[in-house]
């Protein structure tokens, strides 16, 4: 082969690289010597608090909604620093592919629901949000076997997003770690934002008289990017072991967005066979621009 057939040929091996690696992109791997340096270089307690994640599913269009906002926020406020919530958006000017995703995993039936830690109750998985609280202790006793850190920092438009997880228990089956970026005080106008109002005539209700629908109305714990896929990382065989740890870090544009009102939600989750048979294991939340140590 000549000199100019091999740099040709070179030159295409190059290119088809390049396509395949932006197309198929390699989810992060660690090695066991990069897993024990991590593990080296962080003090990991020996118990964990039990936390919860609610997924929310909301749309402007869902009149229902603000009242499963504000049951979420009495739940959360009765369960400080235990209970966190995202609210992922359909049909609206702040919904992302995230929805369509999760109505194919697990099945949306409709809006004004949500899931607690994924798990099945009565052989439901999606709730509606009158079935919320009764199910908060069946989640919140349970006992963790894992835990995180989330180290954060804003560099001008770029997010700076560093999450440890760890184990105190040796678990088997596929686990994955789920960053997602939410904000708060989302308001914008028209009809994508405008939110409809089921309680404008209800007496002692926190939406009666706002109007329907209520216009600037505040959307809290809007779902904007997921940073990792979407049912999360894999993690590291070594890492899902008693000791284990680990760190992965983001890089995130948060241009168009209000720094101040920005916040990360890290989980650990287990993903089965079946959809029924999915668990967030543990999560933990932090403002953007600061720490939250290992829990």
């Amino acid at each position: 082969m000549t000199v100019k057939k091999l740099l040709l040929a070179l030159w295409f091996i190059t290119l088809l690289f390049a396509a395949c690696k932006k197309d198929n992109p390699i989810e992060p791997t660690y090695s066991d010597s990069e897993i024990r340096a991590t593990q080296n270089q962080i003090t990991m307690p020996s118990t964990f608090t039990q936390k919860m994640l609610i997924e929310m599913f909301s749309s402007v269009h869902c009149a229902t909604c603000p009242d499963a906002e504000q049951k979420f926020k009495t739940i959360s406020t009765a369960h400080p620093d235990r209970v966190y919530g995202i609210s992922i958006h359909n049909s609206d000017a702040m919904e992302i592919p995230l929805y369509n995703f999760m109505d194919s995993v697990y099945s949306i039936p409709y809006y004004a629901s949500g899931m607690l830690n994924r798990t099945a109750f009565g052989g439901t998985l999606v709730l509606p949000k009158g079935n919320w609280n009764a199910n908060i202790n069946a989640c919140l006793n349970k006992t963790a076997s894992c835990g995180l850190m989330i180290n954060t920092s804003i560099q001008g438009n770029t997010a700076l997003i560093d999450v440890y997880s760890g184990f105190n228990a040796t678990l088997s089956g596929d686990y994955r770690l789920t960053v997602c970026l939410f904000e708060n005080n989302v308001i914008g106008t028209g009809p994508g934002y405008n939110q409809s109002n089921y309680y404008n005539t209800t007496a002692n209700s926190p939406f009666f008289g706002l109007g329907n629908p209520i216009i600037g109305y505040p959307h809290d714990f809007v779902t904007r990017k997921v940073l990792s896929s979407y049912l999360g990382n894999p993690v590291n065989y070594v890492q899902v072991s008693h000791g284990g740890c680990i760190k992965q870090s983001y890089n995130i544009n948060i241009s168009g967005y209000n720094s101040n009102h920005l916040y990360v939600v890290a989980f650990i989750n287990k993903v089965a066979p079946s959809s029924m048979m999915h668990e967030i294991m543990n999560v933990q939340q932090t403002k953007l621009g600061t720490n939250k140590g290992f829990d």
